[in-house]
Order: structure tokens, then C-alpha cells, then sequence
């Protein structure tokens, strides 16, 4: 769902959710594909997503629904946590009914991430990843998933899910630190690596910033199915560079040539990420009035390639930033 946001004005009028709820029924296929989107777009109230929830679950409950992928990643954005807004009035009640309307489909999500399509099962883990009440209950069942699943692009999701919904517990650890070193498809240890490092931070084990940094150096060995899995929030590279960010300088120096080398054939939010990365790397904390100087020859690199890059030039507010920001990454 890449298109321009519908004004929230109209999506909230009072007499449209039935309509579209109505809609999502309808064997017609380019109105259901339109009521979907509108569905996404919509700035809706605590109450009104309640509603929608309720009726997707009725619709999943259904033999065979039409495109239970896009239904379980619609139920999967409601539960997302959505950050504060000025003027938001969905009240702690609303967003409880929220909640509660949610968890009454644990039985059919955990049903549909042993279903027989990939999609469905990769939806239905991007969704229990944010049951955070359920954790205790859903931990032992993602492990079991994790044993008995083939699919790679599942297994890198699998990971996700365990470190965003179990957290550091020990066997999650244990299971994700088997996954970067096992024999593994380069999507699944990619996914364990960024599993770890979002976890683990300055903690997590060096092989998980090699496999980071390899990502960088040759996205098109994982770009595919990167891009398929939910959690992705850019491409393959900006969000392993973001991740990066997460570690200690003095871990990383040897991705310096690797991330110098793909800024020069990177896209504008690619190139946005590895210039915060690479001005993080090469750049003690300046004092806030203060421009990035090199006195170094990694630092006069650093702000050459900044310059002379083409998409980077985009991002040359950074070169007289402050401080390269923290990555701003969600449990996502």
C-alpha cells in the first residue's frame, strides 16, 4: 500500500466504515481491492478499528475467504502500535476494545501460521508479533513453528517474531544465535542477524554485524526476499545500516570501505541511512553549534564520498548536523 494517504476527513465520516466493511465481502474484485486500500489509508478511531477487526475476523472465519493475505495484514497493521499524534482522541477505553476485539482471534492467527499459503503464514507471524499480551502462551508455539517450518523467508520471519514478541529470554536467544551460525539460507541468517542486533544491541555476537554489513555490500543476494517480508521498513540496505547504528563504533571499522563503496549506487533513503551510518562511524559527538571537521584521513573520506555522491548529496544537511541521529527502529 504505497499510495497517497486518503484525507482522514473523508475516511472518518460516520457513514462510510459500513459501507467499506460491506465492500470487503463483495466477490467483485476491484471493489474489494479498493476497500482494502481504503481500509489501510484510513485514519480510523479506537472504536472504529474494533469494528473492522470484528469484521475481518468474521470474513477469516469463513471457508476460503479471498485474499486472507491481505486480510491478516490489514488485522496485523491494526494491532501494530501506532505512535502518539497531536489531536488523537481514541480514549485508553476505546483502545482497550481495541485489544480485546484483537485477542479473540488468537485461536484463528495461530490456526492460519500453519496455513497451507506462505503469505498467509508469513501475515499471520508479522501479526502475532504484536500480541505482547499473549507472549507466554504464543513463545512455545513459534519454537515449534520454527522446527517444523522449511520456508526460508518463514524462518527469517520466525526470528523477528521470537525477538520482538519473547525478548531476550534464553532459549530465544539460544534459537536465534543456532540460526546465524547453522546452515541456513542467506534470508533466514540475515533475519537472525537483524533479530539479534535489534535485541541484543552492543551485545549482540560479531557475526550478526558481518552478516549486516554483507547485506549492504551485496543486497541482491537477499533483496527479494527482504522486501517480502513485513518488517521491512526500506530496502534491504537502509535498514541494515540503520541497524549498524545499534553497535559500537570500534565493532565496525571494517565496514567502512563496504558502505563507502554502496554509497555511490545508492538509492535516496539508502543513501540517507549509510550517511548517518558512516558520519556515526568516522565522527566523535560534536558539539551541537558544532559541523562535522575531518582531521583524519577516514574522516576526509567519509566527507568526500558524502559530497560527491549523487544520491548522498540529497542527505548533505547531515554534514553539518549535530550528531548523526539513532536509528529510529521500532520492534519492526
Amino acid at each position: 500500500m504505497t499510495s497517497e494517504k486518503i484525507a482522514s476527513t473523508e475516511i472518518s465520516a460516520p457513514s462510510i466504515l459500513p459501507s467499506l466493511l460491506e465492500g470487503l465481502a463483495q466477490e467483485d474484485l476491484p471493489r474489494r481491492s479498493v476497500t482494502l486500500y481504503r481500509l489501510f489509508k484510513g485514519d480510523w478511531s479506537g472504536e472504529d478499528k474494533a469494528t473492522i477487526v470484528m469484521a475481518l475476523l468474521n470474513l477469516l472465519r469463513q471457508p476460503e475467504p479471498p485474499e486472507r493475505a491481505a486480510l491478516v495484514m490489514l488485522l496485523a497493521e491494526l494491532a501494530r502500535p501506532q505512535p502518539a499524534t497531536p489531536g488523537a482522541t481514541s480514549s485508553a477505553r476505546n483502545q482497550a476494545s481495541l485489544r480485546a476485539a484483537l485477542l479473540t482471534g488468537l485461536p484463528l492467527y495461530t490456526e492460519l501460521a500453519e496455513a497451507s499459503e506462505p503469505s498467509v503464514r508469513l501475515h499471520s507471524l508479522y501479526l502475532l508479533s504484536w500480541l505482547f499480551e499473549e507472549r507466554a502462551r504464543l513463545l512455545p508455539l513459534l519454537l515449534r513453528r520454527l522446527d517444523e517450518e522449511e520456508e526460508a523467508r518463514l524462518r527469517a520471519g520466525l526470528a523477528l517474531t521470537l525477538a520482538q514478541l519473547a525478548g531476550p529470554q534464553p532459549p530465544v536467544r539460544a534459537c536465534l544465535l543456532a540460526l546465524l551460525k547453522a546452515h541456513e539460507a542467506p534470508i533466514t541468517r540475515l533475519g537472525a542477524a537483524m533479530a539479534l542486533t535489534r535485541l541484543l544491541g552492543p551485545e549482540s555476537p560479531q557475526r550478526a554485524a558481518r552478516l549486516l554489513v554483507r547485506a549492504i555490500g551485496a543486497p541482491q543476494a537477499v533483496a527479494n526476499d527482504y522486501d517480502a517480508l513485513p518488517w521491512a521498513r526500506n530496502s534491504v540496505v537502509a535498514d541494515s545500516s540503520d541497524l549498524l547504528r545499534l553497535l559500537p563504533r570500534r565493532r565496525l571499522q571494517f565496514a567502512l570501505p563496504v558502505l563507502l563503496e554502496a554509497l555511490a549506487s545508492a538509492s535516496y533513503y539508502e543513501a540517507l541511512s549509510l550517511a548517518r551510518t558512516l558520519l556515526y562511524l568516522g565522527f566523535p559527538r560534536p558539539r551541537p553549534e558544532a559541523p562535522f571537521q575531518a582531521t583524519t584521513p577516514t574522516q576526509e573520506a567519509i566527507l568526500a564520498a558524502l559530497r560527491t555522491s549523487l544520491s548522498a548529496w540529497q542527505a548533505s544537511e547531515l554534514l553539518g548536523a549535530a550528531a548523526p541521529p539513532s536509528p529510529e527502529l521500532s520492534a519492526s
